[in-house]
């Protein structure tokens, strides 16, 4: 009977989310936005149908293991270097005055350190995805605008993914109420032991890199079993997402590096690709509609209504922060007053990274109900407006003539050329 229920489940969770995700991508908004509200109509904020069981839990962390290893597979380390300077200006001040910020005005009303500290990580988080198919839909996303929004999104889920397990250390290292520094110093020491095991890989490969391919293309090709490439890599990815686990830091750390260090010529283009395709398929035909779907069921909509205060002071101070660090950001390195705007609210989408986050959060217990739904409304709000708001300011650069949105007129040393 308890099967039955969960097919029943999936099956209404999915027809609702893929109908509301339908609707919100033929009206140009982000998927994941209709998928979150379908959560939030059958769930129990409303219709009831949905309730969150253990079951739909399990689905939930297979989720977010897919989600994290295609956010790793999309994002390339060398994408850093592209953009230089500026991305890294724009994402460092636009990372880290809403975590401040977030962090003291959660301070203010009352929550504990950890908690404070964790609210203010979902303030600063930009999302990859959501930035992506703006850009998209904008038509510039490969211009020196979009690159750089882009870099900048990639180093902002970085940091949000190396603060969360210094978060997620510190948590379980003292129970969650202030922090204590001999476990900030202990998460700091594995942190930089794992991320540097990472990276070396990453380093080596690269060096090795003209005869690698030669080594794993045979090998691939050799095998019998249908979509060998695919099953090799999610091993490969299960063991590096063990091995975060066992250290200390949470599985999606390991997932999200281990998709990272994939890159296309270590294992071929070809392979690279048909693997690629296959979990793009599996996270977004399946596990993406019902991880946000869940999302939206786990909001309770009355310990929002409850908390109203706190929610709309954190929702100005997210607004406010990352589009004014983007565009403080921007300014140094000499983009201009319309382009910068344009950058700020591009970057105010928060979309799948924060909602993921926050489901580790209050899954760890670093967060509660209350707090829960304010992150899953900001991250609702934000990711809706951040198209919308920025439509305006990108088209003043494309009718000011801004080199900055011109397709393939990206200066990699960081400088807008002036029309």
């Amino acid at each position: 009977m308890a099967v039955e229920q969960l097919f029943v489940s999936v099956i209404v969770i999915l027809v609702a989310a893929r109908v509301l995700g339908e609707v919100f991508q033929r009206i140009k908004q982000p998927p994941l936005v209709g998928e979150l509200l379908a959560g939030v109509i059958i769930g129990p904020s409303i219709l009831g149908i949905v309730l969150p069981t253990p079951d739909l839990q399990v689905l939930s962390d297979l989720a977010v293991f897919f989600l994290m290893f295609l956010t790793g597979l999309e994002m390339k380390l060398q994408e850093v270097k592209k953009a230089g300077l500026s991305a890294i200006v724009i994402s460092v001040i636009a990372f880290f005055t809403p975590l401040l910020s977030g962090y003291f005005t959660s301070l203010y009303f009352g929550l504990t350190d950890i908690q404070s500290l964790f609210m203010g990580l979902l303030l600063s988080i930009t999302a990859v995805p959501v930035s992506a198919i703006v850009l998209m839909q904008f038509g510039i996303l490969n211009t020196r605008l979009g690159n750089t929004v882009m870099t900048a999104a990639i180093i902002n889920d970085i940091m949000s993914l190396i603060v969360l397990s210094i978060l997620l250390q510190i948590h379980s290292s003292d129970g969650g109420g202030g922090l204590n520094t001999g476990a900030l110093v202990s998460s700091g020491f594995l942190i930089t032991i794992f991320l540097g095991g990472i990276f070396a890989f990453d380093f080596l490969a690269r060096k090795t890199i003209h005869w690698l391919p030669g080594i794993f293309e045979p090998l691939f090709k050799n095998l019998r079993t249908k979509e060998a490439a695919f099953g090799i890599l999610l091993i490969t990815t299960i063991a590096v997402s063990l091995i975060a686990q066992n250290i200390g830091l949470h599985f999606v750390i390991g997932t999200f590096f281990a998709g990272l260090i994939v890159f296309k010529e270590l294992i071929g283009k070809q392979n690279f690709d048909r693997v690629f395709d296959i979990i793009s398929a599996i996270t977004f035909g399946f596990f993406a509609p019902i991880f946000f779907a869940l999302i939206g069921i786990e909001f309770a909509a009355s310990t929002l209504i409850n908390a109203i205060p706190l929610f709309l002071v954190l929702l100005g101070i997210a607004m406010a922060t990352k589009i004014g660090g983007g565009f403080l950001g921007a300014r140094l390195v000499k983009f201009s007053n319309d382009t910068s705007l344009a950058i700020g609210f591009l970057m105010n989408g928060r979309g799948m990274v924060e909602l993921v986050i926050a489901s580790i959060g209050f899954a760890a217990g670093i967060i509660d109900q209350t707090l829960f739904s304010i992150a899953i409304a900001v991250g609702f709000v934000t990711t809706v407006i951040a198209p919308i708001t920025s439509r305006p300011f990108v088209g003043k650069a494309k009718a000011a003539g801004s080199a900055a949105v011109v397709v393939d007129e990206y200066d990699t040393q960081g400088k807008e050329h002036k029309s």
